[in-house]
């Protein structure tokens, strides 16, 4: 990291080694292995592998079925080094999940993934979250024509593929960019004790404050999507949007390690210029601040890295790659 740079606020301990299948066992998270949500999906809803090939560098694209969406997706997946067909229970999972009007393909284009991951005993998954999915179950269809439900996908079929095919273990970690970011909040949110940590990157993690109705149609405008399709119209269904609000349920996060980080709208060296990004970020960083504080009142375990820049990947490389160590930490031995 740069000189000048800002460190986040929480630092992970000097010479914490890398998250490896080992530690993960030694230290395990109590509290995921006592809850229901943080037990393995043996028996559970998966999916139809359609196609797995090797791209190199231990990344694999996978093409699948699933009932969950009703349709034909894709998802990648890293494999640490050491893995091999066969494994059982052996290696942590971290999920990255994408923004909007994005794939999952955005990790590999933007960012510096295998460099930050290499020598950790990760198992990264990247799966498809939709144009505009926001990582919840659908009640209408959407623009594929049929009723999409990402949670149900991504934490039951992908999870249970993840436990079968590749050896994934109960200790699992998420994080995402915007949408992305509100996303690994919700999963942690509503699933208590599945991830021992998520990090949150400009995240949208406060559905029902003032503006981000309007901000949320104008996304759902771009994508072709009527406002209102996800959660019903704001006004009308205030009740569903608050109960899908990650800040109004922060005592929900007691037990999970939150990261959060945010830009202040100015635009980094190097970041290329896009009109609204500046705005956007604004936007989040404000509601970041206040969530922050919402989960430390609550008595959270909250890590916080707010800089300078904007709503856009500049930015959001240089955070991921901030909050990584932290992220990747081994839990202390119960």
């Amino acid at each position: 990291m740069g000189r000048g740079v800002p460190r986040p606020r929480r630092h992970h301990r000097p010479g914490t080694p890398p998250l490896t299948a080992r530690s993960a066992q030694c230290g395990r998270n109590r509290a995921a292995a006592e809850r229901g949500a943080g037990r393995r999906a043996t028996g559970g809803r998966t999916v139809k592998v359609l196609a797995d090939r090797e791209t190199g560098e231990g990344l694999r694209e996978i093409r699948v079925h699933s009932p969950a969406l009703g349709r034909e997706v894709s998802l990648a997946v890293r494999t640490p080094p050491g893995w091999r067909p066969g494994d059982h229970g052996r290696h942590p999972v971290l999920y990255l999940l994408h923004g909007s009007s994005d794939d999952h393909t955005c990790w590999r284009r933007h960012t510096d993934l295998l460099r930050l991951a290499a020598g950790s005993g990760l198992l990264v998954v990247m799966p498809d979250g939709g144009r505009l999915g926001f990582y919840t179950d659908w009640r209408v269809p959407d623009r594929a024509g049929t009723v999409p439900h990402w949670e149900t996908f991504h934490l039951d079929e992908v999870r249970t593929l993840l436990e079968q095919r590749f050896g994934a273990g109960e200790l699992r970690l998420a994080a995402g960019i915007s949408m992305g970011g509100y996303g690994a909040l919700r999963y942690a949110m509503r699933r208590p004790g599945m991830f021992r940590a998520v990090a949150s990157l400009s995240g949208l993690v406060h559905l029902t404050r003032p503006g981000m109705g309007a901000l949320l149609g104008l996304l759902s405008v771009r994508e072709g999507i009527p406002p209102g399709r996800i959660w019903g119209p704001r006004r009308r269904a205030f009740a569903t949007w608050a109960a899908n609000d990650p800040c109004r349920h922060a005592e929900a996060f007691r037990g999970t390690e939150v990261l959060l980080a945010a830009g202040d709208g100015t635009r980094v060296p190097g970041e290329e210029t896009v009109p609204g990004m500046g705005l956007i970020e604004r936007t989040a960083r404000a509601a970041n601040e206040e969530f922050a504080e919402r989960l430390r009142t609550a008595g959270v375990d909250v890590t916080t890295h707010f800089t300078a820049g904007t709503h856009f990947w500049g930015t959001w490389r240089a955070h991921l790659a901030a909050l990584w160590p932290r992220l990747t930490a081994p839990p202390e031995s119960a």
